[in-house]
C-alpha cells in the first residue's frame, strides 16, 4: 500500500507538471510551483526505487530533488501568499542554500575523495545546519500563508492557505524530524508520509484544476480607477462605498473586514464575496488601500497641505507606517510621494 500511494504521488506530480507546462510563462508563480513539483518528484522517485549505487542518477537527482523541496516551498509561499511580494535575489540565494549546502558537500566528497565519516564534526555541522535552515524556511512559510489568511478575500486561496500549506509543512516535518533528524524507524511511519503526501498532490491538483486557476496563481490586481470603485451594483456594495467615501471608515486604525462585516449588519462571507466578486479586489488591504492613497493622493496635489508633513497625511489616513505607505504609494502612482507633490503643485 505504502508502495502504491507512492506512485500515486508521483503520478500526481507529473500531472500537474504536463498541466501547468503551457503556462510557464505567465508569472513566476506559475514557474515556482512547477520547479515545486519537479522537486517533490525527485525526492518521491528517489524514495521509491532507492538507488544502491551511490552518486548515480537517481542518486543525484533525489539529493538535488530532496534537499530543493524545503527552499522552494518557501519560494512559492513569498509568491503566491505574500502580500505583492516580489522576490528579491537575497531570497532566491537563501532558498538556493538548502541545495547548495549538501550538494557542494557531495561534490568536494568525489573531487577530492573525501570521507566525511571520518570527520565526525564536520559532517554534524553540516547536517544539522541545513536541517535548521529547512526547518526555519518552513515555519517562515507558514508564518506568511496565516500572516494574511485574515484579509484574503478568495474563498477558495483562503482553502489552500488554511489546508494545503499545513497538510505540505506537516509532511516536510515529518520527513525532516522524524526521517533525518531522529533517524525513527517506525514500520507505520513510511505510510503514514505516503498517505500524507498522496492526499496533499491530489488535493492541490483539485483545488488547482475544478475550481477557478486564478485563484492561486494571479496575485496582482487590475489596474483600479475611481469609477471602478464607485459603481455600485446592488444596495449592499452601495452601502459598502459610502462606509468608505462618507464615513471614511477606512481611516480606523485596526479596522478589519470582520469589524467592518459587524458594521454593515453584513456576513462576513457575503462581505468577502461583496468585494472580490464584484470589485475584484483580492485582499481585503487593497480594498482599504485605494481610499486612503484616493485621500493622501488629493491633499498631496492641494497648496493647502504643501507643508503638512507625507507622514502625518499617511497616518490619518489609516497607514500604521510610513514604509507601508511609500509601498502602496509608488504601486498606484508610480512615483515617491515627495515626487508626487512636486509634480502636482508644479503642474
Amino acid at each position: 500500500m505504502t508502495e502504491f500511494l507512492s506512485y500515486f504521488a508521483l503520478a500526481q506530480m507529473f500531472t500537474c507538471i504536463l498541466l501547468l507546462s503551457p503556462l510557464w510563462k505567465k508569472n513566476q508563480s506559475v514557474r515556482l510551483y512547477i520547479l515545486l513539483m519537479l522537486s517533490g518528484s525527485g525526492y518521491l522517485l528517489g524514495e521509491i526505487i532507492s538507488p544502491m549505487i551511490t552518486y548515480s542518477a537517481i542518486w543525484w537527482f533525489e539529493l538535488i530533488g530532496g534537499n530543493a523541496l524545503p527552499g522552494m516551498f518557501w519560494l512559492v509561499s513569498l509568491s503566491v501568499f505574500g502580500d505583492h511580494v516580489e522576490l528579491k535575489p537575497w531570497q532566491y540565494f537563501l532558498a538556493s542554500l538548502t541545495l547548495l549546502v549538501p550538494l557542494t558537500s557531495a561534490l568536494v566528497q568525489i573531487s577530492l575523495t573525501i570521507d566525511l565519516s571520518l570527520y565526525p564534526i564536520s559532517a554534524k555541522i553540516i547536517k544539522y545546519g541545513a536541517m535548521a535552515l529547512e526547518l526555519f524556511l518552513i515555519c517562515y512559510a507558514l508564518v506568511i500563508a496565516c500572516k494574511h489568511w485574515r484579509d484574503d478575500l478568495v474563498q477558495e486561496r483562503r482553502y489552500i492557505r488554511g489546508g494545503v500549506i499545513s497538510v505540505s509543512a506537516l509532511y516536510i516535518f515529518l520527513v525532516i524530524i522524524l526521517k533525518q533528524l531522529f533517524a525513527i524507524n517506525w514500520s507505520s511511519l513510511d505510510f503514514i508520509i505516503a498517505l500524507v503526501l498522496a492526499f496533499l498532490v491530489s488535493g492541490i491538483n483539485f483545488l488547482l484544476f475544478n475550481l477557478r486557476a486564478s485563484s492561486l496563481f494571479e496575485t496582482v490586481n487590475s489596474p483600479r480607477t475611481d469609477n471602478d470603485a464607485i459603481k455600485p451594483i446592488s444596495k449592499d456594495l452601495n452601502r459598502i462605498v459610502d462606509s468608505m467615501v462618507v464615513e471614511k471608515l477606512y481611516q480606523q486604525d485596526g479596522i478589519t473586514i470582520a469589524g467592518l462585516a459587524k458594521h454593515l449588519s453584513i456576513h462576513e462571507y457575503k462581505l468577502r464575496q461583496l468585494i472580490n466578486g464584484e470589485m475584484n479586489y483580492r485582499n481585503f488591504n487593497d480594498f482599504l488601500n485605494f481610499y486612503r492613497i484616493k485621500e493622501v493622493s488629493e491633499s498631496l496635489s492641494q497648496v493647502s497641505f504643501s507643508q503638512t508633513p507625507v507622514l502625518t497625511l499617511a497616518l490619518e489616513s489609516g497607514f500604521r507606517s510610513l514604509s507601508s505607505f511609500n509601498k502602496a504609494f509608488k504601486n498606484t502612482h508610480g512615483l515617491t510621494p515627495t515626487e508626487f507633490r512636486k509634480k502636482e503643485l508644479n503642474s
